[in-house]
């Protein structure tokens, strides 16, 4: 074998093992999708008190314009998140203020470390005993934190309504007190307005009968004056 073929082989025969290598390697841990390892609360369990919903994954999530996040739908199909979900490494954890007693759901989606987004979902159970319910919101928290509203507290539409015709209103008690200087008081008002149509009665009779006397003199006085 020359050493022209030789060179030729040594190069087809590394280049073979080269590509046989890169072939049998296997792909680095860090390419494989993370997965989700625990939740609190647990899928399917009852719970009495609820602050929190935590997601616990495989390997660290990329926190990317709040691409990862956790929506906690009600009963009543309100979401019940105070605020947008947080990361700390591998950890997701979502505030809640849950409502009414029900089942809820937990809808997440978290961007893995190697870039590729995963979501899932579960249910859990809230039976509270002597807390008083949250109110719900119309949206999720994340990406609406300026847009959502409570719909609880929205201001219902004035509703015409007809006012029922007022009662008659009875006239106010009169006390015995009352009553006697009621008593009193009538017949002293007869009495004063009768004496007074006496004294007016009495003053025009009397002028008149001064007038009579006097074109009585003035009618003689005439008489004797012609005589």
């Amino acid at each position: 074998m020359t050493s022209t073929h030789r060179t030729r082989w040594l190069a087809s025969t590394l280049l073979a093992l080269i590509t046989l290598g890169i072939v049998a390697t296997p792909a680095p841990a860090a390419l494989a999708h993370d997965n989700l390892l625990d939740t609190v609360p647990g899928a399917d369990e009852t719970v009495t008190q609820l602050d929190d919903v935590a997601l616990t994954f495989s390997g660290e999530l990329i926190d990317f314009s709040q691409a990862s996040f956790a929506q906690v739908q009600g009963p009543d199909g309100l979401f019940y998140e105070s605020s947008c979900s947080t990361i700390d490494r591998n950890i997701l954890t979502t505030p809640v203020a849950l409502g009414e007693p029900g089942v809820y759901t937990v809808l997440w989606n978290a961007v893995s470390s190697d870039g590729h987004p995963i979501s899932e979902s579960f249910t859990f159970t809230y039976a509270p005993t002597g807390i008083e319910p949250g109110l719900g919101w119309d949206k999720p928290a994340c990406g609406n934190e300026q847009s959502r509203i409570q719909p609880a507290k929205a201001s219902p539409s004035a509703a015409p309504t007809t006012e029922p015709p007022a009662a008659d209103t009875p006239p106010p008690a009169v006390s015995a007190g009352e009553n006697e200087v009621a008593s009193i008081a009538i017949p002293l008002i007869i009495a004063v307005a009768v004496i007074g149509a006496a004294v007016i009665t009495a003053t025009v009779v009397v002028r008149q009968v001064k007038t009579k006397k006097h074109d009585r003199l003035s009618a003689d006085v005439h008489t004797d004056t012609k005589e």
